[in-house]
């Protein structure tokens, strides 16, 4: 899952130089000022089970092409599911023959097929965005 913090310059190419000259810029430090702020409201929105997702949040801030960029991202194979949520599905056993076996109500279940109801989506990161990028002035384009 990838949030992305852009922003677009329509600056001359000398004015564009000066600013973005090595990793200290004023452009890049604000940028890399507000992906830091986002990541840290992510963190605290994100929702805990075990604290995995929570803690592998990371930011990068970056001058390509002569843009800006910053990244907030979590590389957890489970984010995706968690932000957007998961409409009804159906829950089989990995190998043909096998079983399902859960806890429930107290007790142990076993089952060769489950439909799941899904799950609700807990937009944390674009919650981070909303809160924390849109003040400063960007925009958040899916």
């Amino acid at each position: 899952m990838t949030v992305r913090v852009k922003a677009r310059l329509d600056l001359n190419n000398s004015e564009v130089r000066n600013l973005l000259q090595g990793p200290t810029g004023p452009v890049v430090t604000f940028v890399r000022g507000v992906a830091r702020r986002v990541r840290t409201r992510a963190v605290l929105k994100c929702p805990v089970d075990t604290g995995r997702l929570r803690s592998s949040h990371r930011e990068e801030v970056g001058v390509r092409l002569g843009a800006v960029y910053g990244f907030v991202t979590t590389d957890v194979e489970y984010a995706q599911y968690v932000h957007d949520g998961t409409g009804p599905h159906t829950i089989r056993p990995r190998r043909a023959g096998g079983v399902l076996r859960f806890e429930k109500g107290g007790g142990v279940v076993f089952t060769t097929v489950v439909h799941h109801p899904g799950t609700r989506a807990q937009p944390w990161l674009r919650e981070a965005m909303e809160e924390v990028a849109v003040p400063a002035g960007f925009r958040i384009v899916r």
